[in-house]
């Protein structure tokens, strides 16, 4: 899907958005400094920015080896 045909569903990203915070919540390896850095900068992002996100990050996680592959996987099989 080209990036211009992503339509702002407001729930879906909003949803999105705190799925991501969770994480970035969790992470130990963040100051909380760098955590409400990241929060200010991901609420920000509309849904073609957080699309973009989305594609960086799952890019470098393939990238980086097959280990998030059977986890794409088993979320692809829910629907």
């Amino acid at each position: 899907m080209n990036k211009d045909q992503i339509i702002d569903l407001p729930f879906t990203t909003e949803a999105m958005k705190s799925a991501v915070e969770r994480r970035i919540i969790q992470a130990p390896e963040l100051s909380d400094q760098e955590k409400h850095d990241l929060s200010v900068t991901l609420a920000g992002l509309d849904a073609q920015h957080l699309a973009t996100l989305v594609e960086t990050i799952l890019g470098h996680a393939i990238e980086s080896g097959p280990e998030i592959l059977p986890y794409l996987k088993r979320i692809g099989q829910r629907g």
